[in-house]
């Protein structure tokens, strides 16, 4: 019974390394696409929300903004809530029990989409305000939101690409002082090289404007790591949070108890040439 005042809670990923947890709103989400030929593409977008002591519904509809590559509007597609569905506590912890006042709803969004072939690529954006007030690594983390992007490459990079998507959900619960073993890979469609590192997630909206529509264009600003974390370091632990460039194995010992913001990212390459990178938060 001790291990329950030392969990872990992931969410996307998201570490919540104990049971008290207060007002909250959207805890997650990725953004990615799918290219369907003949200039469509399939839109994704995942969000994942606290269902216990959340105050923010799912978005009806969630609007995602698609940017040329001169940070230009070139048009706004409303993606509409499709209901959503509790995400199961898989425990794969021996020490841990689940506490009962925690609940993650998941949804997830879809809609197709003709862009014309573009030099310069297109951005897409969703936002939403805001995070968790009892996060542990941000400053003012109440006022902090989510910016969740996907990059379309230009057509002198590459034709109909469709972006990697993380093939595994993180579990939801972890025991702290246990170290983390955690499959983060992705898939391509493609078949394109992947890359992995740990990232910041983006900032995005406030609480005056939580849905921005349109939301705002690129570039985006970082979420703000309050000392000593950092977008690299965003546990502390003992070991500290590290994934393997080339498998995606997430590993490391979170050791603070606490609750915190973690971004990781995969980037695709094409015969050695750049083309996008997926950013979980």
């Amino acid at each position: 019974m001790l291990c329950i005042k030392k969990i872990c809670r992931l969410l996307l990923p998201f570490f919540l390394l104990t049971i008290e947890v207060g007002a909250t709103h959207i805890v997650g989400g990725e953004l990615t696409y799918e290219c369907l030929g003949n200039n469509n593409y399939r839109i994704t977008l995942k969000v994942y929300r606290d269902c216990f002591n959340g105050q923010a519904p799912f978005d009806d509809p969630a609007p995602v903004g698609i940017y040329d590559g001169g940070g230009n509007l070139f048009t706004t597609i409303d993606l509409v809530f499709p209901g959503s569905a509790n995400v199961p506590p898989v425990l794969i912890s021996p020490c841990l029990i689940a506490p009962a006042n925690v609940c993650v709803e998941e949804a997830v969004y879809q809609g197709t989409i003709n862009l014309p072939p573009s030099v310069t690529g297109y951005t897409l954006v969703y936002q939403r305000c805001c995070r968790n007030g009892t996060i542990s690594n941000l400053i003012s983390p109440n006022d902090v939101g989510s910016t969740y992007t996907a990059s379309i490459p230009g057509t002198t990079t590459a034709l109909c690409n469709s972006n990697p998507t993380f093939t595994n959900f993180p579990p939801i619960f972890l025991c702290a002082n246990v170290p983390i073993n955690f499959d983060h890979s992705a898939s391509d469609s493609d078949g394109d090289s992947l890359v992995y590192f740990i990232c910041s997630p983006f900032d995005g909206g406030s609480s005056f404007n939580p849905t921005p529509n349109p939301p705002d264009p690129p570039p985006y600003l970082n979420v703000p790591f309050s000392a000593p974390y950092s977008a690299s370091n965003p546990l502390g632990g003992n070991p500290p949070l590290n994934i393997n460039q080339q498998t995606g194995l997430l590993t490391g010992t979170p050791t603070t108890i606490g609750q915190f913001v973690v971004g990781v990212c995969v980037s695709e390459y094409r015969n050695g040439v750049f083309l996008s990178t997926t950013r979980r938060d």
